[in-house]
């Protein structure tokens, strides 16, 4: 009875704000919960816009769980990728004209493409956010890189929530700190955290963020070889040798490049993999460069039956393959755990690592289930480099943040008032 209670209370709120947020996993029935919201404001709309990732429309799971949750709802729903609004003209303009012409109710799936305020798909976005008649968002993952990705969501839902520029709302939620490789970067504190979700809680309805299954992480270090030290060393020096000025992403990456292959993580994944298909389970492989798998391919290590999903890849075939007689499923970051759902598998290996935290997370929303009974196994691979450990620091740190935002955002505060 409390549930239906708090549910009817959601929706009244949400007649009355005319916006919302859902926080909520991908396994955790966010598309059949956010359908619910939409029905009990139908008959006050012509028509349903529903704006999510090219990646998530393009599969048969999504667009089918949404065909089975919109049972009740009189309304058409048109779909619109985040994609197409931003880089095509003839898209916008066909939304452009239907929420001019008529009274429409507008989700956005995975708000968190919509983070960035100097973006094309988000400043399009927030210059006819307001001829929505009701606006929902939706999110597995409320911010990856500090608490400046909500700005842009917030101002969707509600400029007047927050009344202020991205500017001043960094400089009212955000200070500068330097971790211990003297890296500058403006953090949040626990306090203004705290006081940012005090702001939002009225227009938060529903909020499923935690996992209700065991998972167990486990990380692995690699020291480089002297050999490979050296070598690593030279190239660093190579590639630096003449420049005045570089790009850190770039410096980044190729410095990653160089030293992902080492010989003990190559030896590791080999046993790893091995000691997981004896157990009759399957496993992803997160790698960040493609020729990854070339290269393990050619060190003779990949003496199984294993598929790879890229953007490159049908990801329906590709799912369909791994969901059969195949164990192992190579991915890039983005490709394998955006709009994907395969709860049939209940291993991640982090073969190489991302500064992005949003790949991380969403890589371990598409093997979840909410309910499931198995455990979730979790392995980080790190080489022991300056760089390896400055992407640790980094994720941990905003790791904390989204553990805090979760922790202040719980199911039993919404609706206070």
């Amino acid at each position: 009875m409390k549930l239906y209670t708090n549910r009817q209370r959601a929706f009244d709120m949400l007649s009355n704000c005319k916006t919302g947020a859902l926080f909520m996993k991908m396994g955790a029935k966010k598309i059949e919960t956010a359908l619910e919201f939409v029905k009990s404001q139908q008959f006050k709309v012509e028509y349903v816009i529903w704006i999510a990732p090219a990646a998530f429309l393009a599969t048969k799971t999504y667009r089918n769980e949404i065909r089975n949750c919109s049972k009740g709802l009189e309304r058409k729903i048109y779909f619109f990728s985040i994609e197409a609004i931003s880089c095509s003209d003839a898209k916008y303009l066909d939304l452009y004209q239907m929420i001019d012409r008529f009274r429409t109710f507008c989700v956005v799936d995975e708000s968190l493409t919509i983070k960035n305020i100097e973006a094309g798909r988000t400043q399009r976005l927030l210059k006819i956010a307001s001829k929505f008649k009701y606006r929902l968002i939706l999110s597995s993952t409320p911010l990856t890189q500090g608490l400046i990705d909500l700005y842009s969501q917030i101002t969707f839902m509600n400029p007047s929530i927050l009344n202020m520029t991205e500017t001043q709302f960094a400089n009212s939620f955000l200070r500068l700190s330097c971790d211990e490789n003297n890296f500058k970067r403006k953090w949040s504190s626990p306090e203004r955290e705290k006081y940012l979700i005090n702001l939002m809680r009225p227009y938060i309805y529903e909020c499923d963020l935690e996992f209700d299954c065991p998972i167990k992480c486990t990380n692995y270090n690699f020291p480089l070889s002297d050999l490979e030290a050296l070598s690593y060393q030279q190239e660093k020096e190579d590639f630096l040798n003449g420049k005045d000025k570089v790009s850190f992403l770039e410096v980044a990456q190729k410095f990653q490049h160089i030293y992902t292959l080492n010989q003990d993580k190559v030896l590791k994944l080999a046993e790893l993999i091995q000691e997981i298909i004896s157990r009759g389970e399957k496993v992803i492989i997160f790698i960040k460069f493609a020729d990854e798998i070339r290269c393990l391919k050619e060190c003779g290590i990949l003496n199984f039956a294993y598929v790879t999903m890229s953007g490159n890849f049908n990801k329906n075939k590709v799912v369909s393959e791994f969901s059969k007689d195949i164990p192992v499923m190579f991915s890039t970051y983005g490709a394998g755990g955006y709009g994907l759902h395969i709860p049939f598998c209940n291993n991640i290996i982090f073969f190489s690592q991302t500064f992005d935290y949003k790949d991380k997370i969403q890589s371990l929303d598409c093997i979840y289930k909410k309910g499931q009974q198995y455990h979730i196994n979790i392995y980080n691979f790190w080489v022991q480099t300056g760089l390896e450990n400055l992407i640790r620091n980094s994720l941990s740190r905003k790791e904390n943040v989204l553990s805090n935002i979760c922790q202040y955002i719980k199911k039993e505060d919404l609706l206070a008032l």
